[in-house]
């Protein structure tokens, strides 16, 4: 007969409990169905309170209701906002009666049987298991928004200004729920609806606000809600995916839109409105932090003109387009490094290395080992050819995790290394702009590796004078790169590098010495100045990507030149450098001013 042995009943008894570890884990808590009926039971016996005038227990049953729901509101959030945004109005009108002095009962029977009904519908969804992103389920949540238009409209018919607000507040919240799913399902649907949505909001801000704008906008909802709720049921909505584009890609887009309808050309003006709508995702996250208003318009506006084309009105597509046009045109350029940028960068970090370069050659000779000069060569030749595959391997890096909201984390997170390079390095350039301070750093470099007798040695300080400043070229370029055209990049490198070139032959044929003091502090104010703007751009990249807020500054004006954008975040940060540059520079004077007092 066959006997298991010992270990392998073990093993199984380990794995029993495991299993019997892992069932109740594993094991589903109650559903969002199982939940919403007992909310129904609660509510129900609110309702048998209320008939019996039981004023204790109707409050207690609405405590109780009000902590379970707490306990999975989140999930109902996520998993549909029309149910989350209808139970808690409900929730909210329970509360409201049976709080009031004294309760009315009947009121908060009323109260009572509306969260039933709505806890039991909402049940029976959830227990049929009706996906999120589907489109009956978009088709549902899309009815709920233009039923709540509804009511709008005739709020605004009635001047019943509360409830205008009430319904807009109530839409609002349910469509933060969903849009996410629209935008992906059908940019176009996404575009219009958050139009129209905006349209409401601009009608509303007025105190008080003109009904009869308000009611049209709700109306405009209404409409264009029904319409892509049929679209989403009848699987007919407008599909495709957002693409990537920039402010100016959809400039010139509306730029030929304008040029059709004023020819009469409806077909390629719709056309061009089109590409615009599907572009817009990629763009409107910058353009929201960097001005909301303007956001707000664009959005309205994409939605009036993509409605004008399709009724025919080409006087209302036209003023609309143009509206799109001055509204866009700002952003067109953008946050933009230029020529001078690129051409600095090379420039300062080439010159810093050609420095140490010859700083080497010239000890090396004084000290009787110029024999000695091909490993500072070599060491630099290498220095080159690691910045060349440390400069490969970081673009295919960036090139492959840059797309969409990351390309702005990544533009954001690179500028803000790079901006704490350039601000070491602006210190390092000040604390050796003294003949003597640059000469002992040199000296002793360069004395302790042949007191070791190492070749290898002198070969290495060269290697990282070159890759060190190599490597931070191509992080400073990386930084930049999203924001500087292809023409600028190239000029200012062929610029910088050519006058490189020039200065290199001078230096090491015709012994120009460069005078260091202002050398160094007239790179040292340069690097503060791209580090400055790499501080700028680097956080409101972070803040287009949603990782850091943005409070609007009203007194500040966006100044792209020199990274400047009108929020607190921006802002505060850079006004620090400011005072910790002034700071620097003082002690820096105080120290040299120290040294060159004679000692007695």
């Amino acid at each position: 007969m066959y006997r298991p042995k010992r270990s392998y009943i073990i093993l199984l008894g380990v794995l029993a409990v495991i299993l019997g570890m892992a069932v109740p884990v594993l094991a589903d808590g109650p559903s969002l169905a199982e939940h919403l009926r007992a909310i129904s039971s609660a509510a129900h016996e609110g309702v048998e309170a209320a008939e019996a005038g039981d004023i204790e227990t109707l409050r207690h049953e609405y405590d109780e209701i009000h902590e379970a729901w707490e306990g999975f509101e989140d999930e109902i959030r996520s998993a549909d906002p029309m149910a989350y945004v209808e139970l808690e109005g409900a929730l909210a009108a329970v509360k409201e009666a049976v709080q009031a002095e004294p309760v009315d009962t009947t009121a908060a029977k009323q109260a009572y049987e509306y969260l039933q009904v709505e806890a039991d519908e909402f049940a029976e969804k959830f227990a049929a298991g009706t996906s999120t992103d589907s489109g009956s389920n978009l088709a549902a949540n899309l009815r709920a928004v233009a039923h709540a238009a509804h009511e709008g409209v005739e709020a605004a018919e009635a001047g019943d200004i509360e409830t205008l607000r009430h319904e807009y507040d109530e839409i609002h919240e349910a469509w933060e729920g969903f849009e996410d799913s629209i935008r992906a399902q059908s940019p176009t649907a996404y575009v219009e609806l958050e139009g129209a949505l905006d349209a409401v909001k601009e009608a509303l801000k007025a105190d008080p606000p003109d009904l009869a704008v308000a009611g049209q906008a709700f109306a405009h909802l209404q409409a264009e809600a029904e319409e892509f709720a049929e679209a989403f049921e009848a699987g007919t909505a407008p599909a495709g995916e957002a693409v990537e584009a920039t402010p100016a890609d959809l400039l010139k887009n509306l730029d030929t839109a304008y040029q059709a309808v004023e020819s009469g050309d409806t077909a390629t003006a719709a056309e061009q409105v089109q590409a615009v709508i599907m572009a817009w995702p990629s763009v409107e996250g910058a353009i929201a932090v960097k001005d909301p208003d303007a956001y707000t318009a664009i959005e309205v506006d994409l939605s009036k003109a993509a409605g004008a084309l399709k009724s025919g009105d080409m006087a209302g597509a036209e003023a609309a387009i143009e509206r799109l046009r001055e509204n866009l045109a700002p952003f067109a350029a953008g946050t933009r490094y230029t020529a001078f940028d690129a051409a600095a960068i090379i420039l300062r970090e080439g010159l810093e290395a050609l420095l140490v370069i010859v700083a080497l050659l010239a000890f090396l000779n004084r000290s009787g080992n110029a024999d000695k000069r091909g490993w500072i060569w070599g060491g630099a030749l290498m220095g080159v050819l690691a910045s060349l595959v440390t400069a490969f391997i970081l673009q295919r890096i960036f090139s492959a995790a840059i797309a969409g909201q990351n390309r702005e984390l990544i533009e954001g997170i690179t500028g803000l290394v790079a901006a704490a390079l350039l601000f070491y390095v602006s210190y390092w350039l000040h604390s050796k702009s003294n003949l003597k301070a640059w000469q002992k750093f040199i000296d002793q470099r360069t004395s302790q590796a042949l007191a070791r007798g190492s070749m290898l040695g002198l070969a290495a300080l060269s290697f990282l004078a070159v890759f060190r400043e190599g490597a931070e070229t191509t992080i400073f370029y990386l930084g930049m790169a999203p924001s500087i055209t292809l023409t600028d990049l190239t000029t200012g490198l062929g610029v910088g590098f050519g006058i490189l070139v020039v200065v290199a032959v001078l230096m090491l044929k015709v012994g120009l010495r460069l005078p260091l003091r202002p050398f160094f502090q007239v790179a040292g104010l340069l690097v503060y100045y791209l580090g400055f703007k790499f501080v700028g751009s680097g956080i409101h990249a972070l803040q287009v990507a949603g990782v850091l807020p943005a409070t609007p500054a009203d007194f500040l004006q966006a100044v792209p030149f020199i990274g400047l954008y009108p929020t607190w975040e921006v802002f505060i940060p850079q006004l620090l450098l400011l005072v910790a540059a002034v700071a620097v520079v003082m002690y820096l004077r105080s120290q040299h001013n120290r040294a060159a007092v004679p000692v007695r």
